[in-house]
């Protein structure tokens, strides 16, 4: 108790030596924090597709735990970009475990505008995202707080729409996939998706107020569920993907891309290794070092120069490797080699 208490103590003493402020870091939208202001929002294009007027639009898919392990597989994004191999789509999942449409919590100074005040310390430089179509995928964890929370879920999920709207209308909301009945809840799982229609209907009808895509559920294929009974396997991430992609695509094309890939290994390849490279830009290890509150201590500065910040140095290197493994994806989409 006393060694938990002397590292709480540090811990406290670092975060108010930082100047840090709580209240400066709104978390409860902290995804709007990380797209570049938009003097005028990306309006709606005039064809049905949300991106088949413009080329260059970033898609960008937020949401929780499958959300975020969507970019193990790349199933929507090998779509997009076979379907509309001249549109130079880009990509970017900002899923993180724990976001629900109360809260998406992040590391101390992530994206804000200010950071560490001490001397020698830097905010936050990484590039932020350009707005363009938005995937929104909430709903299932935060129906198990129960029919009694659906008012505040409501008006959370409106709050963040009406938000990302100010910087894109090209939303699409995603429903929840129902729970399975496997898993230690299995018994659970009837009036669990009780609960989740009645938060289903809450996000259509929040949808139809906000004027965007509202896409729904659809039968998901056998063996899309991991064990948890919560969780999407690969089969439930190409079903999902399916979904999204018939919502964004609005002409009625047919899937291209089918579950194992085979058809498109190359594409998936470097799909897989993009993301690689997207995830350590975007959720770098060792934050405090980087932007947060430990930019002081020697071992977040190069040995031999400590004026010098590696790791920042570092992270620098990542857009321009991202932007070439997109380039890459763009030919391959095409028909054209490696």
């Amino acid at each position: 108790m006393i060694r938990f208490l002397a590292i709480l103590a540090v811990a406290l003493a670092s975060t108010m030596a930082s100047g840090f402020d709580p209240a400066q870091q709104d978390d409860s939208l902290a995804l709007v924090r990380h797209f570049k202001p938009q003097p005028d929002p990306v309006e709606l294009p005039t064809e049905q597709g949300l991106f088949s007027d413009q080329t260059g639009l970033t898609v960008s898919l937020m949401g929780g735990a499958d959300v975020f392990r969507m970019q193990e597989f790349g199933y929507l994004e090998a779509m997009l970009q076979t379907a509309f191999p001249d549109q130079k789509i880009r990509v970017r999942n900002l899923g993180w475990s724990s976001d629900t449409v109360f809260r998406q919590q992040r590391p101390m100074f992530f994206y804000t505008a200010k950071g560490d005040t001490r001397e020698g310390s830097v905010p936050d430089g990484r590039n932020k995202i350009d707005p363009g179509v938005f995937v929104l995928s909430f709903g299932k964890m935060e129906s198990l707080n129960g029919l009694d929370a659906l008012a505040d879920f409501e008006a959370a999920y409106d709050r963040l729409i009406g938000e990302l709207q100010k910087l894109s209308k090209r939303i699409v909301v995603v429903q929840p996939v129902p729970f399975a009945k496997v898993g230690p809840a299995a018994r659970l799982t009837e009036e669990r998706n009780v609960v989740l229609a009645k938060y289903s209907e809450v996000i259509e009808s929040v949808a139809e107020r906000r004027g965007v895509k509202n896409c729904p559920q659809q039968s998901m294929p056998e063996g899309a569920f991991e064990k948890t009974g919560i969780h999407l396997s690969s089969v439930g991430m190409h079903g999902w993907a399916s979904w999204v992609f018939a919502a964004i695509n609005g002409r009625g094309l047919e899937c291209p891309v089918g579950k194992d890939g085979s058809n498109h290994e190359d594409l998936f390849t470097a799909i897989l290794e993009k993301n690689h490279l997207w995830d350590q830009y975007y959720r770098p290890t060792n934050w405090a070092f980087l932007y947060g509150d430990r930019q002081q201590v020697p071992s977040s500065r190069d040995h031999k120069n400590p004026e010098k910040r590696w790791f920042e140095e570092e992270l620098k290197r990542y857009p321009a490797l991202i932007a070439e493994k997109e380039k890459e994806i763009w030919k391959l989409a095409k028909g054209g080699g490696r």
